[in-house]
């Protein structure tokens, strides 16, 4: 049976660059809310963005288990941040497949920030707001092993 490959990192962490990168090499079909979201809705109207996520989100999960059960690998790029979201994650992948594998990325939180201002001086790169960095680093919980979860590290410079 497929994969669902869950990518787990904060913002600016390289989620979306190991996202690809996974899927090439694995091969995978690969999911990127904030890709999907950014095409479809106004980033600039908070509340329509948001509700957005959770429509685009809830698509996801709807195609990933199709293409689960087709037999072909899923990577999931959307980085759940606290121990509580990976839960109902794992939980929603689980429900697909008993395969599934948190890519966790290892990054140190000023560094994430220094890339995060590179990314946002690049017109096409998806804008984050540093001051929304800021308020919600504090939030980030990295993936620990008590969790019991299959996880592979990698760890960034």
């Amino acid at each position: 049976m497929a994969t669902i490959h869950i990518l787990c990192g904060f913002i600016a962490f390289g989620k979306t660059t190991l996202s690809k990168k996974l899927a090439k090499e694995l091969p995978a079909v690969r999911f990127c809310s904030d890709e999907l979201v950014r095409q479809l809705y106004d980033q600039k109207d908070n509340d329509e963005f948001m509700q957005g996520i959770q429509k685009v989100n809830a698509l996801q999960w709807d195609w990933a288990k199709q293409i689960i059960e087709n037999g072909i690998d899923v990577v999931m790029d959307f980085g759940p941040w606290t121990k509580q979201e990976r839960k109902r994650v794992a939980n929603m992948a689980l429900s697909i497949t008993p395969n599934v594998i948190f890519h966790s990325i290892v990054l140190d939180m000023e560094k994430a920030r220094e890339r995060l201002i590179k990314r946002n001086s690049e017109k096409q790169q998806y804008h984050v707001d540093l001051n929304f960095f800021d308020e919600n680093s504090s939030q980030f919980e990295p993936i620990s092993d008590d969790e019991g979860y299959t996880v592979k590290r990698y760890y960034q410079d």
